[in-house]
């Protein structure tokens, strides 16, 4: 999976696109990433995370966006996600991420 940032905006927010599959491999990487990205940037408020070319969510995929609202939202940073292909949306329903994470679909 590739994974590509945009600068920080002046609001404090941060566009992340993602390319490819978010599975057991790939999961982890984002995760290291996106927290490299909070540790570097105090003015954070909100990532979002752009899923056009988001192919595939496992349940391991799934479980670090999960981990990301947990560790990020308590240093009062929103994690956002946009451009979420039917596919990958079914699965957040399913697993119920969909009432915990603010999704616009595609």
């Amino acid at each position: 999976m590739q994974i590509e940032v945009q600068p920080v905006s002046a609001a404090g927010q941060v566009q992340v696109s993602l390319d490819g599959e978010l599975d057991a491999l790939t999961a982890p990487k984002l995760y290291e990433r996106l927290t490299q990205l909070v540790q570097q940037t105090p003015n954070l408020k909100k990532i979002i995370l752009s899923c056009q070319r988001l192919t595939y969510l496992s349940s391991a995929g799934a479980g670090i966006l999960l981990m990301c609202v947990d560790n990020f939202s308590p240093k009062g940073i929103m994690l956002e996600l946009t451009q979420v292909q039917p596919e990958v949306y079914n699965i957040l329903d399913l697993l119920g991420l969909t009432k915990l994470i603010p999704i616009n679909h595609a």
